[in-house]
């Protein structure tokens, strides 16, 4: 009897087997972003970047640590993820306010995500063939375009970044001395995006997929600094309402405006109906990936059965079934555990953002995907690999290869398309608008690009339309007023414009551009005792920002 051995691999072909997965996603993606390097700042690009004073002077460097996104533009709330407004401030001291290299920055992370995402399937031990095919698919899908394509997504792509870095350390052992390594990457994922508190249970999900004794719990006992570090972050943010969460959304429940999501926000039963209805619709975005657009509206589902949370229900129902099989089961069946560790990271990353512990502000959004997408794509692909190596594989390796790459190509150029919708202002809030969005900021950002294209009736029509929705906004009165005196008949709408001041102020009393706006009406007008007390109000308020 004579046996043969594998043939033995020469450095130079192992290191090829090594590079030509990463180097084919990394390509990928930067072939399906090619096209977005001049598409303009879009919706709160204007807040947290063209905008943002702290981005200018190394003076305001330390005040990064400690400032909301928004703080830059003196507007009140805004979330606390630090480390992206200063990677923003290094970009922009070496760039400038460049759409290319700000849109570098995320095309740049997407690809080190991918290449991460396909490193997490190996350590898990998935088929190579398979991960490589998810990661693909992963990352070029459309709906990952308002994460990638929008500039300010950078805090989804950094949180990403770490989350998939720490448990590409930990696993598969998650041995002490891996944790510890872990913490400093845990700590920036922090102050990247808050989401990034779900970073333990990605790694007890990972760890649980990769060790066959997944049900001894001393195979998680190393995490416990991980899970000390969550709680005293999630204590002190859900306390603060200094920046944009639970605590500062109490204040805006009280307005008027605000009183369906208020609805929404005090009732468990609504938001578990609302969160049950969400998910076929994400499962209908990932598998048919049309009508992508930002600020969707998505109904508050207030009572039990309706066909979309019934159907929600099933998916539950379903994905808690395929779990509870697979952990029973005495024989590692390792593609069904697979499929049951995809659907564990799945819920893990989409739970804070289910509205079931505490209501976030809003009720759907495509950005949030990016995460929970990477353990359904990986999961999935690993029991279908399975599935067609026990029938004749041989015969339809070849077919099930190009089929791969078409549906990968057919995906990329979806996301190409889709790109060109982010390209200027007027394309993207009218594409937005096509599709029902009800948006006070889309209609006041669209105004404004009307106005800087000097089409001055349809600036004034959208800021209308922005009012009409919410009055909540200082900008939107702000920008209302000046554009009202850049019309050919500007005396005629002084007084027009002082009232709209005005109501910005009653907003935001902090809001202090209007005070110097009301100051040059009133110095145009002779009333020079009124635009000096607006003068004076101003620069009280600005030197109380610079520190003064």
């Amino acid at each position: 009897m004579t046996t043969t051995s594998a043939p033995t691999l020469t450095p130079a072909v192992r290191l090829e087997h090594l590079i030509v997965p990463y180097l084919g996603l990394i390509l990928a993606v930067l072939a399906v972003y090619g096209n977005v390097y001049d598409n303009a700042f879009l919706f709160d690009d204007e807040l947290i970047i063209t905008k943002n004073e702290l981005l200018d002077g190394w003076n305001n460097f330390g005040k990064l640590f400690v400032s909301s996104t928004t703080e830059g533009t003196h507007i009140a709330g805004g979330f606390y993820r630090p480390l992206q407004l200063i990677l923003y401030f290094f970009v922009n001291h070496i760039a400038g306010r460049s759409t290319f290299a700000f849109h570098l920055v995320n095309i740049v992370l997407h690809a080190a995500n991918a290449c991460l995402i396909y490193a997490l399937g190996k350590k898990l031990k998935f088929s190579p063939p398979a991960v490589f095919f998810a990661t693909l698919i992963w990352a070029v899908h459309p709906v990952h375009t308002e994460a990638v394509t929008y500039m300010s997504g950078t805090a989804d792509l950094l949180f990403v970044f770490f989350a998939l870095l720490a448990c590409v350390i930990i696993v598969p052992d998650g041995s002490f001395r891996r944790v510890m390594l872990a913490l400093p990457i845990f700590a920036l994922g922090l102050i990247s995006k808050e989401t990034s508190v779900i970073i333990p249970g990605l790694v007890i999900v990972c760890l649980f997929a990769a060790n066959p004794d997944r049900l001894n719990w001393k195979l998680y006992r190393h995490t416990w600094p991980l899970w000390i570090i969550a709680a005293i972050y999630m204590i002190w943010r859900l306390g603060n309402d200094q920046f944009d969460g639970p605590r500062r959304y109490e204040h805006l429940y009280v307005l008027k405006d605000f009183s369906n999501i208020s609805l929404y926000a005090s009732h468990f039963w609504y938001r578990f109906y609302t969160f049950l209805a969400t998910l076929p619709a994400y499962a209908g975005l990932l598998v048919w990936p049309v009508g992508l657009h930002m600020e969707r509206t998505f109904t508050i589902f207030n009572d039990f059965p309706e066909p979309p949370e019934l159907l929600g229900l099933v998916f539950v129902i379903g994905a808690a079934i395929q779990i509870f099989r697979t952990v029973f089961r005495k024989k590692d069946d390792r593609p069904n555990m697979a499929l049951s560790w995809g659907l564990l990271w799945c819920g893990v990353a989409h739970f804070p953002e289910s509205g079931l512990v505490a209501p976030s502000n809003s009720l759907f959004l495509e950005h949030w995907l990016y995460v929970p997408s990477i353990g359904l794509f990986l999961g999935g692909a690993e029991n279908v690999y399975s599935a067609l190596q026990k029938t004749n594989w041989k015969q339809w390796k070849p077919v099930t290869a190009c089929a791969c790459v078409a549906l990968a190509a057919g995906l990329g150029v979806m996301t190409l398309r889709q790109n060109t919708v982010w390209h200027d202002p007027i394309s993207f809030y009218t594409h937005m608008f096509k599709y029902g969005a009800v948006s006070a900021r889309a209609h006041n950002n669209l105004a404004l690009a009307y106005a800087e294209n000097n089409r001055l009736p349809e600036a004034l029509d959208e800021f209308r339309k922005a009012i009409s929705l919410t009055d909540t906004y200082a900008e939107t009165r702000h920008n209302y007023a000046l554009t009202l005196l850049r019309q050919p008949d500007a005396p005629e709408h002084a007084q027009e414009a002082i009232e709209n001041l005005n109501r910005a102020l009653e907003i935001d009393p902090n809001f202090y551009r209007s005070m110097e706006a009301l100051a040059s009406i009133y110095d145009h007008l002779g009333d020079h005792e009124k635009s000096a007390e607006y003068t004076r109000r101003a620069e009280i308020i600005k030197s109380r920002f610079n520190g003064q």
